[in-house]
């Protein structure tokens, strides 16, 4: 079977007029399965986000692309503008890290909800605000119909993030892609975010791309982990392998290793040898 998303040796480079092109993605490969969830975990710079903004075709317009990007199998990166919109309108969805940022402070939690319905008819506007309720109560958003008519900065973080939940499912996507959406709350809404992306992934069958910092998480999380470091994919894992302790990579461990301990006191952060990289990337 055709895996839904198919990344295939995707290399980016960003420059400029007058600037040195640098290449920041060194043939990232890998694929999602229909309903499969794909954990994505490294630390900052490592090119997790350029990695699924490039699914998205949501890099910078001046990144040059080589490799391919395939959604159902067709090629992402060939296709026109129309069929990008339609693309991310119907068929990909993201949830941004800063729900500020990624939401217009001027307008209104209805609107953002309803956006890509504006200009159909006024049944389907009113039937897209019944949605939009229907998923806010979903994400456990309580007085709903208040919530449509507020300002983002009258909700909290907690609970603009589940709003930007809710408008990423409002078109009922086939892959949803999850940008470090945890990363500004506070633990206890963390766990509460997590929980509910997994429980509304479960019941709608959707195919999930999921970013942390977080090893430990994306192990609880997904079916299978992707581990980058210097814009490259260093392992790939699946929980099970997590779990056991069945890692090949120092960078990896490295990862688990940094973890916080309440048993154990650390007086330096575990380092990866310089060279533990140079023998697996002499082969690529």
């Amino acid at each position: 079977m055709t895996p839904l998303l198919e990344v295939d040796g995707l290399r980016l480079a960003l420059g400029g007029p007058g600037r040195l092109e640098q290449e920041l993605l060194h043939g990232v490969s890998f694929t999602v399965g229909a309903g499969e969830t794909v954990g994505i975990v490294g630390e900052s710079g490592s090119g997790k986000t350029l990695t699924i903004r490039a699914v998205a075709a949501l890099h910078p317009p001046s990144a040059r692309i080589d490799g391919d990007i395939r959604f159902d199998g067709r090629s992402v990166p060939a296709m026109s503008p129309r069929e990008l919109t339609r693309l991310r309108r119907d068929h990909v969805a993201m949830v941004f890290q800063d729900p500020h940022a990624a939401i217009n402070p001027v307008h209104r939690i209805g609107d953002l909800l309803t956006e890509t319905y504006r200009r159909d008819g006024r049944g389907q506007r009113r039937d897209a605000t019944a949605r939009a309720q229907e998923l806010l109560h979903q994400v456990r958003i309580k007085d709903p119909a208040r919530v449509l008519g507020c300002f983002p900065h009258e909700l909290s973080g907690g609970m603009l993030q589940r709003v930007m939940i809710a408008a990423a499912l409002m078109r009922d996507p086939r892959l949803l892609l999850a940008d470090e959406p945890t990363t500004a709350l506070d633990v206890t809404t963390q766990a509460e975010v997590v929980a509910l992306i997994a429980e509304l992934r479960r019941e709608r069958g959707t195919s999930l791309v999921f970013i942390t910092h977080d090893i430990e998480l994306v192990g609880a999380l997904c079916d299978r982990i992707l581990v980058m470091y210097r814009g490259r994919i260093v392992e790939e894992l699946t929980s099970a392998q997590l779990h056991d302790g069945k890692i090949s990579h120092p960078y990896t461990e490295a990862l688990l290793a940094c973890r916080p301990d309440i048993t154990r006191r650390r007086h330096r952060l575990p380092a990866v040898p310089a060279d533990a990289f140079e023998e697996g990337w002499a082969a690529q």
